[in-house]
Formats: structure tokens, C-alpha cells, sequence
């Protein structure tokens, strides 16, 4: 048996939205800590490899205006996160504090303090060190939080990208799925999944104008891996290796969250992997069935070329 929020029964291109109702926007749960260990290995390995906001157009003009628009865009979308979270998890608090607004996690024993523009300036890590050297708490976080959204996206389980008019403006991802969060900035809905096979088709603009005027929206995504890593940067060449025993499956949760105030959605994308031999007989056939229906395309695109036969006969065990 396993805990995933989905398991496959087909492989398709279709969105596949379906009303969050009542169900938590972000997921906290015991595996919290090897996520924030992945996160803080990304933000050392180079934090604007992850972490990126929409650059200043100089050719298009009104640098303020544009400055302006992203600050009112990141503004809405972290306020959104930290009130999210204190509300969907007790143990998490977010309140103003005379000229600064203060967001408690008693999970990650973390207080941020911060401005009105969305600036950090203290973070208190308990147990509070009192010593006169340097020590990893006096040193923590490293490096340094850029801002709270970067604060907010480094405690919790979630991935975050935001995008306004059908444009990535802003990602948080360190856990990616064999993609660069760098070589999507600035992308469309359909730029983003131009080599997805079978999308082609797809009417972004009726998603996209449904995401921001009548969610909240969830949907699921899956793929197959060789490892348990989370963090599966597409120049870090891992999770494809089919040619041991080792399969997992994939799954991540994204919910989509519209702000029509900012003509911006967030993407929270959160990430499950399990060891197939986890799962019931039954699941573990509906994997092959849904692996059999693949076209040539599909099965390259999910790094499955010439290993069809093979994956499916792991899932048959």
C-alpha cells in the first residue's frame, strides 16, 4: 500500500482539472525534512539556478511600471502563501508586528520577520545560539533568504511557479522533473509543453482563463524513475536508468490558484515518489496497461524508448 494522492490508470496530454474542493492546498507531512535537506542543497548549489524572477524588459520601457506590476504580482501571490499556510496548519502562524509582518513555523522552529516589500530582516532559528563563533545556526540559512517569497518556498514541501497573462514571471522550483526552471522564464502554457507529445491541441487559453477566474484547480502528473531524488535537474542526468531493478513511481500533485486582482496564477507542484513494489498487484497493472497504451512519442518523452518491455515485466512481478 502507499500514501500517493494519485495512482495512474492511463497516460494522457489531456489538463485534467478538477476542483480542489476541500482539500489542503499544500501538503505537510513526516517527510518534511529530506525535502527541506533537497531544498538547501539547491540553494548551495546555486540559488538562481532555482529560484528566478522575470526579468526587466529595458527595451519595452517603463522600468517602473514594470518593476511596480512584479512587486504587486510577488506581493499577492506570498501573502496568499503565508496566510494559506497558517490557515491549513496550526502550527504554523502569520500576524503583523508593529512595521513588520512575522511568519512562525514551530515545525521548522523558523521565524521570519519582514517589510512591506517583501524584504527579510531577521530570521531567528531555534534553539537561539548565544555563542561568539560562527556556527551553522549563526549561519543559517545559507545562503541567505532573497526575499520571503524565497523564505516561504525554502519551508515547505511544495515547488512554486507564478505566472500573469499566461507568462512565467517567478519560480521556486528545486525539486524539478528533468526540466531547467532557467529555459522556462518568460514561457507560455504552451511553450512550456511544446515537446509534451499530444498537446498540440490543447486550448491554453480556455485553461488559462479558467485557472485564474474559477478555481482553485488540482491535477496530477506522473512519470518513472530510477531514484528516489527528488531534485532531478535536467543537467544533473539522473532518473533514467532503467537497466537495474530499481523503479519508482513519480507522481506530482500541482494545484493552481488564480488571483484575477494581479491577472496571475500560482502553481504549487508538489512532488511524491515510491518504491513500485509498494503498490497493490492491481495498481501496478493498471501502470503497465497505461505503459503498454504508449505511442513511440510518449515513450520517449518519458525516457522510456526501448525499455517498455522491461519496465512493464518489473511492474508484473
Amino acid at each position: 500500500m502507499t500514501n500517493l494522492p494519485y495512482i495512474p490508470t492511463e497516460y494522457s496530454t489531456k489538463p485534467g482539472l478538477k476542483k480542489l474542493q476541500d482539500e489542503n492546498h499544500f501538503i505537510i507531512d513526516e517527510m518534511l525534512p529530506s525535502y527541506l535537506d533537497e531544498k538547501r542543497e539547491a540553494r548551495l548549489e546555486g540559488i538562481d539556478k532555482y529560484y528566478l524572477e522575470r526579468p526587466l524588459n529595458e527595451r519595452a520601457g517603463f522600468i517602473d511600471i514594470q518593476m511596480a506590476n512584479q512587486k504587486s504580482i510577488m506581493s499577492v501571490a506570498c501573502f496568499w502563501m503565508a496566510e494559506q499556510l497558517a490557515k491549513e496548519y496550526s502550527y504554523i502562524t502569520f500576524k503583523s508586528e508593529d512595521d513588520y509582518y512575522v511568519l512562525d513555523n514551530e515545525l521548522t522552529n523558523e521565524t521570519v520577520y519582514f517589510d512591506r516589500d517583501l524584504k527579510v530582516v531577521q530570521i531567528i532559528k531555534s534553539p537561539i545560539c548565544n555563542c561568539s563563533k560562527d556556527c551553522p545556526t549563526c549561519n543559517y540559512p545559507k545562503p541567505a533568504y532573497t526575499n520571503l517569497f524565497d523564505a516561504l518556498c525554502s519551508q515547505m514541501q511544495e515547488d512554486v511557479c507564478v505566472m500573469q497573462n499566461d507568462r512565467l514571471v517567478a519560480s521556486h522550483v528545486c525539486l524539478p522533473s528533468w526540466w531547467a526552471p532557467t529555459e522556462k522564464m518568460g514561457s507560455s502554457m504552451a511553450d512550456i509543453h511544446s515537446k509534451v507529445p499530444g498537446m498540440g491541441d490543447t486550448n491554453y487559453k480556455q485553461i488559462w482563463n479558467a485557472c485564474l477566474n474559477k478555481g482553485p484547480f488540482l491535477r496530477f502528473n506522473w512519470g518513472l524513475t530510477d531514484t528516489m531524488v527528488l531534485n532531478q535537474h535536467s543537467d544533473k542526468g539522473i532518473g533514467k536508468d532503467f537497466d537495474n531493478d530499481n523503479l519508482y513511481l513519480r507522481v506530482e500533485r500541482q494545484v493552481l490558484q488564480g488571483f484575477p486582482v494581479t491577472q496571475s496564477v500560482l502553481f504549487l507542484i508538489r512532488t511524491f515518489v515510491t518504491d513500485v513494489k509498494t503498490l497493490t498487484k492491481d495498481q501496478r497493472a493498471t501502470m503497465a496497461f497505461a505503459i503498454e497504451s504508449m505511442t513511440e512519442g510518449e515513450l520517449e518523452y518519458k525516457g522510456l524508448t526501448d525499455k517498455k518491455e522491461s519496465v512493464i515485466l518489473c511492474l508484473s512481478y
